[in-house]
């Protein structure tokens, strides 16, 4: 780490603990609504808010009206409206916000043997949203999300070769911003057959939101960055043309990325075989979750062909451990409109021709924790491989895998730290001996891409905390010639975080 570096993470994290002083409460109170609905706070479904611990997934579970399997009361009762709807008579809203000071410098290693190294810092706004969501019934819950503002410098960040040899731009990075509105509306129907199954074995969900992955790629993950193999496409890694140079804003918000809310509808449920639910309140009980869904794969637009995605995932829980696989596909993810924007004519890598790019997704994961023997660590696995049968359109696939290791500790009550590192590596990509619509192919690329990172994160109350934590990412391009083109980039976010 720079000199450079190390003075200014120090002068943050003053500046981040000053402020924390001066503003935190003297008593922890309730965030978001479930605790002033229900009571409790936030730690029994939450290790730290927002990532759930296995208490919060049974409640998720449920449409947010069981823990355990067990029902609970709200302080308040709900007004009756006769028949299947109820009004909630404590307010369903919660606000997430918080400020904090990023920083950031990118090296970027061109193919031509030419460099480029840029450094941002700014103090931000990290986000500003609203949550509303509660039971409004014996069946149906509603969840919705309204993201007023979001800092995006450590989401979306650059990877791949167009990124690696773009080394003619200036010596600053500007963090990027959004000002979305909406993200996530989506409504659940619990116990869809009622007395003839098990309690919350077979439910429904539909609306906008993110897909069952194993770990969150939404806000109730841990880390402030997010995991490259859910986030990164085949695109991002193949392009030697930047994506926002072929596409239009449009056409860049449907293409497929498996991180981003989708519209869905999913039949989703938690069986327990050979017992009641309310056995899962201890670790000897196994237990199992299944979610099988369709999706528009258009993230949360309008769908951009006449082809579904469809998607699954199962995971066993037993004694604290959880192993579980995940699998999508779908028989294209392009519309025309991509096709033909990006084509080798319009300036971009694709042949033009209207043929399907099929997308295949499929892995395990696998938590182990010591939570239940009495020791306060667990670690986060993940492993994906990917498929395109055709993503520049002159019929070659690409195929990809990856994954990460997350260790979590616990170190107080309200303390938690984390390390995690991250892999992509995708096969040779090589359309540049292929013609088709009398088209000569442009893309030839090897991607390799890691990176770690570091974090700790301490609740001044349950609903206050200070966020630290760094990054270190590297892409490359085997392929390249006659160097290897490389992206390196390093940094670190502080923050504090406000739920009420």
């Amino acid at each position: 780490m720079s000199r450079k570096l190390v003075q200014t993470t120090v002068i943050a994290v003053i500046l981040a603990s000053t402020l924390l002083v001066l503003i935190a409460p003297r008593a922890s109170w309730a965030v978001p609504s479930y605790t002033r609905r229900y009571g409790f706070d936030c730690t029994v479904c939450h290790t730290m808010w927002g990532a759930l611990n296995g208490v919060g997934a049974t409640f998720k579970l449920s449409g947010y009206r069981a823990l355990l399997g067990n029902d609970i009361d709200p302080i308040s009762k709900d007004i009756e409206s006769g028949g299947m709807f109820a009004i909630p008579t404590t307010l369903p809203l919660s606000i997430i916000t918080g400020v904090g000071y990023d920083y950031r410098t990118e090296k970027r290693s061109g193919a031509d043997g030419s460099s480029n190294t840029q450094t941002g810092s700014s103090f931000a706004l990290e986000d500003a949203s609203i949550f509303l969501t509660t039971p409004i019934g014996p069946h149906l819950s509603v969840f919705a999300e309204f993201p007023m503002y979001d800092t995006k410098a450590w989401e979306f960040t650059p990877t791949g070769p167009a990124e690696a040899n773009d080394t003619s731009r200036g010596s600053n990075i500007k963090f990027p911003t959004d000002s979305p509105a909406f993200e996530v509306a989506k409504l659940f129907w619990n116990n869809l057959l009622g007395d003839a199954a098990p309690r919350d074995s077979v439910n429904l969900l539909f609306g906008i939101t993110h897909p069952p992955l194993p770990y969150s790629p939404g806000k109730v993950r841990l880390s402030v960055n997010q995991y490259p193999i859910y986030e990164r496409r085949s695109l991002d890694l193949l392009s030697h043309t930047k994506i926002d140079s072929m596409l239009t804003k449009e056409q860049d918000d449907s293409l497929f990325r498996v991180s981003e809310p989708q519209v869905l509808a999913e039949v989703y449920g938690m069986v327990v075989p050979g017992k009641p639910v309310t056995d899962v309140k201890s670790k000897e009980t196994f237990w199992f979750e299944y979610h099988l869904g369709v999706t528009n794969a258009s993230n949360a637009t309008a769908d951009n062909n006449a082809n579904k995605g469809l998607y699954g995932r199962y995971v066993m829980r037993w004694y604290g451990q959880s192993l579980g696989v995940f699998a999508f596909y779908a028989n294209d993810i392009y519309g025309d409109d991509i096709r033909s924007g990006a084509s080798v004519a319009n300036g971009g890598i694709m042949s033009g021709k209207s043929s399907s790019n099929s997308h295949l997704r499929i892995g395990p994961d696998l938590t182990l924790s010591g939570v239940p023997y009495g020791f306060p660590f667990w670690l986060e696995n993940q492993y994906m491989y990917v498929n395109e049968n055709n993503p520049t359109g002159f019929d070659k696939s690409f195929t990809w895998q990856g994954g990460f290791h997350q260790l979590n500790a616990q170190i107080t009550g309200k303390m938690v730290g984390y390390g995690r590192y991250d892999w992509i590596k995708g096969r040779l990509y090589d359309d540049t001996s292929s013609i088709v619509n009398s088209v000569m192919g442009v893309t030839k690329t090897k991607p390799e891409e890691y990176d770690i990172v570091a974090g700790l994160q301490y609740a001044i109350a349950s609903n206050v905390k200070l966020i630290g934590e760094y990054r270190y990412h590297e892409f490359k391009d085997t392929a390249s010639s006659p160097n290897t083109s490389k992206l390196n980039d390093s940094g670190f976010t502080t923050r504090i975080m406000f739920g009420f």
